[in-house]
């Protein structure tokens, strides 16, 4: 079935990214947005943590632009940075303006503030108080909530919820739609003059994660199925303090530690002050690291965060959604010692684009957290996810309101920098008959096993040895995958899965240094020469605008 009617725009995910996009376009613009769960299931939602923006007093766009180089380890790209800082305070005015309520100091509290009273939050590797937030710990779902609402007024919006987008559709080189299944089974097809990719990362690909369950890699897949190139896989960032508890996870927000909490080892030790002059504020990859250095030198499977000398009252106002998440587990957040550890939470790396989300496909956007405009660098800043998909979901929607989106990618200094590496993605002949062990597993085995291999090797640390063996696992159950008679939406998710794990893997091979949150146990020191420089991977069958010439002289400008 195809909808007769192509559409001007069509969205795939439903974050901040995605919604910001839609909603900035004009309503004489006919929307598609499609996206897997319902309308606000997105990692947005569970996103504890704000908004970095310079609006305090003492605060300015050229600070937040130095803590977020910092923070990157040096492979930010300062265009980009600078993009987004400069934009933010007009983003977030915008934001208001769709109905965001985001928290305000009370008549003589004793807080930081901006001049028009809006509440700042303090992070790690952040100079300034600069993060809003709202419902104290729940501004994501405060976001959502406010965006999906108005979609929902918009009639030039057309929303396609519990809908599994399994393909771009191509046509002489440029993307014109794309193919979908409801969760029924019926299949489709819609056209668009630009499809954009917002449909988030890639966090479901470790066993320990703080993504929802949707988080499989899938708009990644579905660029380089396109033939985009994909760049900076080799950064995830994995996050400090996850709390598991009887079987279940929940996000410890950074700005919890912002508010004065300290990280103790079963010693009871405040450790921190030994990997970093900025102790728990220190950069995140920093603290993961610290982390996992005490688990192992105790053997133990967690640390603690420590609540117990702040205000209890307090603790308790500021963090409602960690708080009643404690209650759940029979723990007190002010006065008990919190078990942590860290876990995959967010991906530098993404679908390489410029500053205008132009991918190098043309017709094909991205924005948010698939993309990677070069913002983050090797290890995101905190707070600066949500604006990343909000100041780049507005500017895309602005640039396709005044070209029409016509215009291809320009050389945007992170392609200049980047080395292009052809990756052959065909599965190797491998023995996967009937008398296989591999035959016998079933789909959902193949994602655990995914999950478990990329933990256990491609996580905080990694080596040669171990990234070799993974890559090893991962040709063989795709091959095996390869092989299912069923090609449900579960099975093209993980599908999706081991096809970017395997990017993941060759990528983190590829760099031999360690550097923010990549850190190789057989490369311990940073590469000066790898300085500003990114990997970039395109698939066999296509290259990036078409010119095999441009592919080799990027290369040779590493």
């Amino acid at each position: 079935m195809t909808h007769s009617q192509p559409f001007d725009v069509a969205i795939i995910g439903g974050g901040i990214a995605g919604l910001s996009v839609a909603l900035r376009l004009p309503e004489h613009v006919r929307v598609a947005l499609f996206t897997k769960g319902q309308l606000g299931e997105s990692n947005t939602r569970y996103a504890q943590g704000g908004l970095a923006v310079a609006l305090g007093e003492d605060d300015d766009p050229e600070l937040h632009l130095q803590d977020t180089l910092v923070a990157g380890a040096g492979l930010c790209d300062e265009e980009a940075v600078r993009t987004l800082v400069e934009q933010a305070p007009g983003a977030v005015r915008w934001l208001i303006e769709m109905g965001v309520q985001f928290d305000r100091a009370q008549p003589g509290e004793d807080a930081h503030a901006t001049p028009d009273g809006l509440l700042l939050g303090r992070e790690g590797a952040h100079c300034r108080w600069r993060v809003l937030h709202a419902g104290g710990d729940a501004t994501g779902a405060e976001i959502e909530r406010a965006l999906t609402t108005a979609i929902q007024a918009r009639s030039s919006i057309d929303v396609y919820e519990n809908t599994f987008v399994q393909h771009l559709i191509m046509r002489d080189g440029r993307c014109v739609g794309l193919q979908a299944t409801y969760r029924n089974g019926e299949s489709f097809s819609v056209e668009a003059h630009v499809v954009v990719l917002a449909n988030g990362g890639a966090g479901g690909l470790w066993l320990h994660t703080s993504n929802p369950a949707g988080a499989t890699a899938d708009g990644l897949a579905l660029a380089w199925e396109a033939g985009a190139a994909l760049t900076d896989l080799e950064f995830m960032q994995f996050h400090p303090t996850v709390m598991v508890v009887d079987g279940a996870s929940n996000l410890i927000s950074e700005a919890v530690r912002g508010e004065g909490a300290y990280l103790r080892n079963h010693a009871g030790e405040r450790f921190m002050p030994r990997y970093s002059p900025q102790e728990e504020l220190a950069p995140r990859d920093v603290v993961a690291r610290a982390i996992l250095s005490e688990m192992l030198s105790e053997q133990t499977d967690c640390q603690y965060l420590d609540l117990r000398h702040l205000p209890a009252e307090k603790m308790h106002a500021r963090f409602p959604t960690i708080s009643a998440f404690c209650r759940q587990h029979g723990l007190d957040l002010a006065t008990d010692l919190l078990p942590i550890a860290p876990a995959a939470h967010y991906c530098m790396g993404g679908v390489l684009v410029d500053t205008y989300g132009h991918t190098t496909v043309d017709g094909l956007y991205a924005v948010g957290e698939v993309a990677c405009t070069g913002v983050h660098g090797a290890n995101r800043l905190a707070s600066n996810s949500l604006l990343e998909g909000l100041v780049y979901g507005i500017r895309i929607a602005d640039h396709l309101v005044q070209t029409g989106g016509m215009e291809s990618m320009g050389s945007s200094s992170l392609y200049r920098a980047a080395r292009i590496l052809t990756y052959n993605d065909e599965i190797r002949a491998i023995d996967v008959s009937a008398s296989s062990p591999l035959h016998e597993l079933s789909t959902a085995q193949v994602r655990q096993t995914v999950r478990q291999v990329m933990w256990q090797y491609v996580s905080l640390c990694r080596d040669q040895e171990g990234l070799l063996e993974a890559q090893r696992q991962m040709q063989w159950l795709r091959a095996a995958l390869s092989m299912a008679e069923e090609c449900d939406s579960f099975t093209l998710e993980t599908l999706n899965m081991l096809l970017v794990a395997e990017l993941v893997i060759a990528a983190a091979l590829e760099r031999r240094e360690s550097r923010g949150s990549h850190w190789r146990l057989d490369y311990q020191e940073t590469d000066t020469r790898l300085a500003a420089r990114h990997l970039a991977f395109v698939p066999l069958h296509s290259v990036p605008f078409g010119s095999l010439e441009l592919q080799k002289e990027a290369i040779s400008h590493v």
